[in-house]
């Protein structure tokens, strides 16, 4: 393709996005979904672009995306409101993951006809919430923070779950062996130790910035840098690089609240933190990446077998149907009924998902299994990926249906008058007015005083953007 092409291209969609951020306002329709059906156009629709012709370079793009989606999102996360939300956000994260489990058992068992191992891994690799399709959705929705927080949360813990657990099944393809136990002492190890290599990380880093490089031109892109560098030094050692990197974005943010800051550097902890340019620069930077992920998400999905998508179809309705019950659950308290309607709703599979099925498929063809493995590794992409456009898709109509219903459910209480509730209905604004004026005395010329009338620009400012 001419290059000239590519790079026209390349800045459309750049307008496309900002279009369907700035519609979302009035037609509720998550510009993740209108993303990826452009990449569902250009890829398996009109074949005008095949995924494996980006190479390696896919999955390079693809790893820089979430590390910048992560650091952004910990960056916005606030300590007081994260010791409130970690243990729900935890509580959802295993709960869907462990009935998400018990779907894929099922269905793997009575329709793709494939062994506990195999329907555990595809579980697994399904069992969590994507950070790169939620975090998106949760910042053009805007749920309160408390709910926020929990919802970037689960995505983030569910992957390394995901990842821990689906890694150590994949392992045990050939013999069938599962130890519950080394895989539970392996998620929390793996926890633990992301968390301290992150935060200290970040906490090292916003002191030399803030103190030694506070004059040094052009080094915001210096914290994305070092970002990259932890998230490689952490995967090297064994260790899971996307929580590290939350959590360095989360010290990043809030080492100026923090106790350390607050004993070491007493008033001084105040300029430790992160500037208005600094979060506008790394959001910017964000929506870019994701723009040209979520497309390229809709290229990579392919579909070979119509009962592999049926199957995803039913397994979606499934996961969405028992989702609605476990985030149920996680009670009322400091959440509106909005907030409550979008943890229910935003279960979407992405990134990890379809990274962790291609993963079998590509065990059995390097290992040269026989051609039922071969066969069972398929079955399991396939039906991974057709969970991943359903999900997306699943969730964004739901949002698109339910927001535009509740655009005026959450109108504040209107006090009641001392006396109590008043048995006839409330007068109109207008008609009040014109009650309170009457029973005012009548005022001569020369009292009255006349009142400012705001001007047209003025009043512009009761009009909301």
């Amino acid at each position: 393709m001419d290059i000239s092409i590519i790079l026209i291209a390349l800045g459309l969609l750049i307008f496309f996005a900002h279009i369907f951020s700035a519609a979302f306002a009035k037609t509720r329709i998550p510009s993740v979904l209108l993303l990826m059906i452009i990449g569902l156009i250009l890829g398996p629709i009109s074949g005008l672009i095949n995924p494996d012709s980006f190479g390696t370079a896919g999955s390079v793009f693809t790893t820089i995306t979430l590390i910048c989606i992560l650091f952004q999102s910990g960056t916005t996360l606030d300590l007081k409101v994260l010791g409130k939300s970690i243990g729900p956000a935890l509580l959802a994260a295993v709960l869907n993951f462990v009935v998400i489990t018990g779907i894929s058992i099922l269905l793997g068992t009575y329709f793709l006809h494939i062994k506990l191992v195999h329907s555990c891994f595809l579980g697994a690799a399904l069992g969590g919430t994507s950070s790169a399709v939620v975090i998106p959705m949760v910042n053009q929705l805007r749920p309160s923070e408390k709910a926020a927080t929990i919802l970037n949360l689960e995505a983030a813990l569910s992957d390394i779950i995901c990842l821990i657990i689906a890694m150590s099944l994949l392992e045990s393809f050939g013999t069938g062996d599962v130890n519950p136990g080394e895989i539970a002492l392996d998620i929390l190890f793996t926890m633990f130790v992301s968390y301290t290599i992150g935060g200290l990380a970040g906490f090292a880093w916003i002191v030399v910035l803030k103190k030694w490089l506070a004059n040094l031109r052009n080094s915001m892109f210096t914290t994305f840098a070092l970002a990259f560098i932890v998230y490689g030094l952490t995967n090297l050692i064994g260790m899971n690089g996307g929580m590290a990197i939350l959590t360095f974005g989360l010290a990043v943010a809030n080492f100026h609240s923090s106790p350390l800051a607050r004993k070491s550097m007493a008033e001084r902890a105040s300029s430790m933190a992160l500037n208005d340019n600094d979060r506008n620069f790394y959001s910017e930077i964000v929506f870019i990446l994701q723009t040209y992920f979520f497309v390229y998400i809709g290229i990579s999905i392919r579909f070979n077998n119509w009962l592999h998508i049926l199957i995803g179809a039913v397994f979606t309705a499934l996961m969405f149907g028992t989702r609605y019950l476990t985030m149920t659950l996680m009670g009322k308290k400091g959440m509106t009924k909005r907030d409550r309607r979008l943890l229910r709703v935003l279960g979407p599979k992405g990134l990890v998902a379809a990274v962790l099925a291609s993963l079998p498929l590509q065990w059995a063809q390097a290992t040269h299994q026989p051609a039922r493995m071969l066969e069972i590794c398929q079955s399991i992409q396939n039906v991974a990926y057709a969970v991943v456009l359903f999900s997306i898709i699943t969730c964004s109509v739901i949002i698109i249906l339910t927001e535009r219903k509740g655009d005026n459910e959450e109108q504040p209480e209107v006090p009641q008058s001392p006396e109590g509730p008043q048995d006839q209905e409330a007068l109109p604004e207008s008609e009040i007015e014109v009650v309170k004026a009457a029973a005012e005395p009548y005022e001569t010329p020369e009292t009255v005083v006349t009142s400012e009338i705001p001007s047209s620009q003025d009043s512009s400012d009761f009009i909301p953007e």
